[in-house]
This record gives C-alpha cells, sequence and structure tokens, in this order.
C-alpha cells in the first residue's frame, strides 16, 4: 500500500497502482531547498515522469522536507 500511497484496500475500477519489484528497493529523497524534480531526477539518473508516477504527484510543486520515493534505474 505505501507504494501508492493508499489509506485502505479499496480500489477504483481503472485505477493504476504501482507494483514493487521484489529484488529492487525504492530510495527516499527528503527534499531541500532549492530542489526541482528535474534536479532530483537528474542526480538520480531516473526521468521527472517516473518521480510522479511513483509518487502519485500530480504537478510540478515540491515542499522542503517532503518525502520522495526515488525508483531504482
Amino acid at each position: 500500500m505505501r507504494e501508492n500511497n493508499l489509506s485502505s484496500s479499496v480500489l477504483s475500477l481503472g485505477q493504476v497502482l504501482i507494483i514493487p519489484n521484489n529484488s529492487s528497493t525504492n530510495r527516499t529523497y527528503y527534499v531541500k531547498a532549492g530542489d526541482t524534480l528535474y534536479s532530483i531526477a537528474r542526480n538520480f539518473g531516473v526521468s521527472v515522469d517516473d518521480i510522479k508516477r511513483l509518487n502519485n504527484l500530480t504537478s510540478n510543486t515540491l515542499s522542503i522536507g517532503q518525502s520522495l520515493l526515488i525508483p531504482n534505474k
């Protein structure tokens, strides 16, 4: 449930879920002042879209101290 930011086990028709890969674990990154999704994605070698999808983000707005799951390459 953590990978999909779910608060209950109730699902909706057509809902997209992230199925974790047992052989890898996503990393957690805490947003610092000056960070952007682009700079974080570049530092970890992943795409902005992958970070947004994994964290169910609908915008590029970040907050200092916000935790983000970073997908493994």
